[in-house]
């Protein structure tokens, strides 16, 4: 079949939106419309806020921001979205979701009632609330928590957030705690003073298996500012097809606008630590990937500023 960026226009609540409507070129095979029924992803944002500083994040001004949307709000969005049938998976993002555990309790509920616990939920996090993970009463059916974590030594990583994120042995202690490691996910920025080289990454996943987190994502981080754009390092230069010890597994390009690559690597404990890598550019298409439900309680074609106002509830 021949390349294509087939788009789909629907009315979501009104507005004509224009989404994503094809497949990602797999192992560098062609690009294919879906087939129906059509479906997308959903990210819901429950605060802007977040105490870290960490210098290569996209937000700004999130110290100051205290704002936090309003579960009823966000109830009336997804029974419509529900009625159209449409979302695929939903991540719970931010901001900080720990921040406010008992409004990221209420959020988790909320999904699963509505969608059901079949429904694909993920949590991503720097970690810091952890520890109260089982205030979360349906934890055990979220299937994915990504922990932002971006060096294996424990000072360094906590400079990098200027925040007390969880050490190696408190990480231990948690995932420890859970009979299915797999609900764990560390994610990785690369960076040249930090996690920049082969052998860094190779040490990023013996850490990871230590603590027995099964699955790593190294992340190109986006040049948004002079830090990121100095530092950046593509994860294709740190992920060795040549090395013994990695086997590459599959990966996907989505036109000039992303690209990924997964696979497995052999720790020295003889266990398989999964591994994937992403790079995303700056920028995007004129239409939408995902939606994305703010903590100002409205509905987005995605982040950012060029991002289409859906409906404000």
């Amino acid at each position: 079949m021949k390349e294509i960026q087939a788009v789909k226009e629907l009315d979501i609540f009104g507005k004509t939106v224009r989404l994503k409507n094809y497949g990602c070129s797999k192992d560098g095979g062609p690009y294919f419309e879906k087939e129906p029924p059509f479906t997308i992803k959903l990210s819901i944002c429950p605060t802007q806020f977040c105490a870290g500083g960490c210098p290569f994040c996209v937000a700004v001004n999130t110290v100051s921001n205290t704002g936090f949307l309003d579960i009823e709000k966000l109830r009336q969005a997804l029974l419509e979205l529900k009625k159209r049938d449409i979302i695929s998976t939903i991540s719970i993002t931010g901001g900080e979701p720990f921040t406010d555990i008992s409004l990221l309790n209420e959020i988790v509920e909320a999904v699963f009632e509505i969608f059901g616990l079949e429904m694909q939920l993920s949590i991503n996090t720097n970690g810091i609330g952890l520890s109260e993970m089982r205030k979360i009463r349906k934890y055990l059916f979220i299937d994915t928590i990504h922990i932002s974590r971006h060096h294996y030594d424990d000072a360094i990583n906590r400079r990098y957030f200027n925040l007390d994120v969880p050490t190696e042995e408190e990480l231990a202690e948690i995932v420890g705690s859970v009979k299915d490691k797999r609900l764990f996910v560390f994610n990785c920025l690369l960076l040249k003073d930090g996690i920049g080289t082969k052998e860094e990454a190779k040490r990023f996943m013996e850490f990871a298996d230590r603590v027995r987190v099964p699955k790593v994502g190294f992340v190109t981080v986006m040049p948004i500012n002079p830090y990121t754009e100095m530092n950046r390092v593509s994860y294709m230069e740190v992920l060795d097809s040549k090395d013994p010890d990695i086997l590459f597994r599959k990966c996907f390009r989505d036109y000039e606008y992303c690209h990924c690559t997964d696979g497995i690597y052999a720790a020295s404990s003889g266990r398989i630590v999964h591994f994937y890598g992403r790079e995303t550019e700056f920028g995007g298409p004129d239409f939408a990937r995902g939606l994305v439900y703010t903590s100002d309680n409205e509905l987005r074609t995605g982040y950012g500023e060029n991002a289409e106002l859906i409906k404000r509830f």
